[in-house]
C-alpha cells in the first residue's frame, strides 16, 4: 500500500477511535489523528488506536488545545508543556513520524514582546526538544495570515528559531490558496516534509481534493520525489453524512494522485 492518509479532523464530531476505524476500513494505511479532547491523548487512547486497523502516521496538535501552546501565562505554559510531552510520548508509542503545529501570532507591539511572545516561542522550543528526543518531526504548517502566508515567510519563520528548535516546513494546499499563493509553487519552494491536501474554489475552502480548482497535476509534479505521507484534510462538514462512501472516493483520488507521473 502507498503512503495515503486521511485526517480524523474531517470526521468530527465522531469519537476519535471510531474515526480511525472508518479511515482504516476505507483502505487507508495511515491516518492523521486530530485529538478532540484530553482523553484522546495518553496511554489509554493509544491502546485504542493500536486496535483500530490503521496506523497513526501523524498527529495534528489539537486545535481545541491551542490555548495551551500559544499562551504566555506562566501557569498555562507549564500545563501546556506537560500536555505537549504527553502528546509526544503517545506519538512515539504509536510510531508517529510527524506532529503538526501552526505559526504563532507575532506580538502586536515590540515593547511587550518579552512578556507576550517570548514565552510562546519557549513553548514551541520545549515541544521541539521533546519531539527531537523521541524521533518525531515537528512540522510547521503554512497559514494564510501571519508568519506562514508565503513560502519565504514560512521558511523565514522557521529560521527565526535558529538552533533552538528543529522544525520542518509543511504545506496545506487550501491555506496556500487562501493566501493567494499557488500551492504547487509553495511546495516547490519549501520542499515540505508533510502535506495537507484539500481543494479550494472562490471563498469555499477545504473541499475534498478533486472537487475544486486546484491543478493537482501541477501539485504532483511539484512534489517530485516527496517521501512523506499524502494526507487528505478536508473540512468535516463534507463528511457528516455518507462518510464510508466519501472516504472510499477519497482513497481512490489520493492513490491516483500519488501514482501519476
Amino acid at each position: 500500500m502507498g503512503r495515503y492518509s486521511f485526517s480524523t479532523a474531517a470526521l468530527f464530531p465522531r469519537d476519535s477511535a471510531d474515526s480511525l476505524k472508518l479511515v482504516g476500513e476505507a483502505g487507508f494505511e495511515y491516518a492523521e489523528l486530530m485529538p478532540q479532547c484530553f482523553s484522546d491523548v495518553g496511554d489509554a487512547f493509544a491502546l485504542k488506536a493500536e486496535k483500530c486497523g490503521v496506523k497513526v502516521g501523524s498527529i495534528h496538535y489539537p486545535l481545541a488545545m491551542f490555548a495551551l501552546l500559544y499562551n504566555a501565562h506562566p501557569g498555562m505554559c507549564a500545563d501546556g508543556r506537560e500536555f505537549g510531552r504527553k502528546l509526544v510520548k503517545m506519538a512515539a508509542r504509536l510510531g508517529v513520524s510527524v506532529i503538526v503545529i501552526h505559526p504563532h501570532d507575532p506580538c502586536f507591539d515590540s515593547r511587550f514582546k518579552r512578556a507576550l511572545e517570548d514565552p510562546i516561542v519557549d513553548n514551541i522550543v520545549d515541544l521541539s526538544e521533546a519531539c527531537e528526543a523521541s524521533g518525531v518531526k515537528l512540522a510547521m504548517e503554512n497559514s494564510p495570515k501571519g508568519p506562514g502566508h508565503s513560502p519565504d515567510a514560512l521558511l523565514s519563520y522557521i529560521a527565526s528559531f535558529g538552533k533552538r528548535a528543529k522544525l520542518v516546513p509543511m504545506v496545506d494546499t487550501t491555506e496556500a490558496c487562501e493566501a493567494n499563493e499557488d500551492p504547487a509553487l509553495f511546495i516547490a519552494k519549501t520542499k515540505p516534509a508533510h502535506l495537507h491536501l484539500s481543494d479550494h474554489v472562490g471563498e469555499t475552502k477545504h473541499l475534498p481534493a478533486g472537487e475544486g480548482e486546484i491543478d493537482w497535476k501541477k501539485v504532483r509534479s511539484a512534489l517530485g520525489d516527496y517521501k512523506g505521507l499524502y494526507t487528505l484534510e478536508p473540512a468535516y462538514r463534507y463528511y457528516l453524512e455518507d462518510a464510508p462512501e466519501k472516504l472510499a472516493k477519497a482513497r481512490r483520488f489520493i492513490e491516483a494522485f500519488a501514482e501519476q507521473r
